[in-house]
């Protein structure tokens, strides 16, 4: 398997960030909507999504963003983030190092390509601000690769 960069992604919360924990402890439940920007070769525009992410007992959170890219183009890409947000302590201030399984899809035959890919997405979030940077990368399969180059 290796890594192609597909795009970075700058977001953030419009509006803030909810986040409810009902139960006595630090597990619960939050939402947030946003805006931002999608900047690659292959997949570029603006963004906007919201995140139903929970929070796990011990403070960790695991997003379940979904969203729309309206590309340069014109095209329509819909994707969906799911992972991790762990917090670090990162020069005296809390950040949160995500990691993401990432989907997309698109009915523009331009952008057909992305509904058979998998990608990975990296990248930190300011608790303070709650801006967040992504870096996606298209996991390449090097098996499926050698099996159509033999076929």
């Amino acid at each position: 398997m290796r890594l192609e960069h597909l795009c970075s992604m700058d977001l953030k919360y419009v509006g803030g960030f909810h986040l409810l924990k009902p139960y006595g402890n630090e597990s619960g439940l939050g939402f947030g909507v946003g805006e931002g920007t999608a900047s690659g070769d292959r997949l570029s525009g603006s963004v906007q999504w919201s995140n139903h992410p929970r929070r796990r007992g011990d403070g960790a959170m695991l997003p379940n963003a979904r969203g729309v890219i309206t590309t340069r183009d014109g095209a329509e890409v819909l994707f969906d983030l799911a992972g991790r947000t762990v917090w670090v302590d990162r020069e005296g201030k809390p950040v949160g190092r995500q990691l993401l399984m990432t989907l997309f899809e698109s009915a523009d035959e331009r952008y057909a390509w992305l509904n058979n890919t998998a990608c990975m997405a990296e990248g930190v979030i300011d608790q303070a601000t709650l801006v967040i940077h992504l870096e996606v990368h298209n996991c390449i399969s090097e098996v499926a690769e050698r099996s159509r180059v033999s076929a």
